[in-house]
């Protein structure tokens, strides 16, 4: 299953007040701060697989420390620690695991019912990027890419709502007399790979104020 996502972030308004220090070596600038934002991930997977397919967006946190590391000409290296809570969601109808519904159906047979159906995937991500700053006075405008890893945290599966369950998905064939229930939580981590790697990269905009940075960073990533 792949994973794509969006991540807009703002430093030091809403998460990240940041300092420079010049290091007595090189006298190069090194910056460290915190920051926060909004995280806009989608799962998706095979086209044949019908039980890793369909998701949409789900907005979740990501924050974390970042660094920066001035290389000269404009280019530095960037470092950041970073919590990311990513994962899909799917309403409405949906294939289920026939054989998990009932152990008489043959594995590999999907069932569909009508249900809530949310993934979510906290990961601990460790990017790598290389950035070039065009400098504008006491702005900033910069692109950076790089890889990244990840180490998953936690990952469940949250349902919720019921449903008659069918045979197709039309609708026509009914395979339980009545609703069934779908609220439920599930522990999920034991099935995904607890380690991820991907290219990250985007734009971004800072603007100095006194020995401090804003930037509103905007990036997506895939793994």
């Amino acid at each position: 299953m792949k994973r794509i996502k969006l991540i807009i972030m703002l430093f030091l308004a809403l998460l990240t007040v940041t300092s420079f220090a010049q290091t007595t070596s090189n006298s190069k600038k090194f910056m460290l701060g915190v920051f926060g934002g909004l995280n806009i991930p989608r799962l998706s997977g095979g086209s044949n697989n019908e039980m890793t397919s369909g998701y949409s967006s789900r907005s979740g946190a990501a924050f974390g420390l970042t660094s920066n590391l001035d290389l000269g000409s404009n280019f530095s290296l960037r470092m950041d620690l970073l919590y990311s809570s990513e994962g899909g969601k799917r309403d409405g109808l949906q294939a289920i695991d026939g054989h998990a519904f009932n152990p008489q159906v043959p594995e590999g047979t999907y069932l569909y019912a009508n249900f809530k159906n949310e993934s979510i995937l906290n990961y601990l991500e460790l990017p790598v990027l290389i950035k070039y700053s065009i400098p504008v006075k006491a702005s900033k405008f910069y692109i950076n890419v790089g890889p990244y890893g990840g180490y998953l945290l936690k990952a469940k599966q949250k349902t919720s709502g019921t449903s008659i369950v069918y045979a197709d998905k039309t609708e026509i064939q009914p395979v339980s007399p009545e609703p069934v229930s779908f609220n439920a939580t599930t522990n999920t981590k034991s099935s995904i790979h607890n380690m991820s790697f991907g290219i990250t990269g985007g734009v971004g905009y800072s603007q100095q104020i006194g020995k401090d940075m804003l930037t509103l960073d905007v990036r997506g990533a895939t793994a």
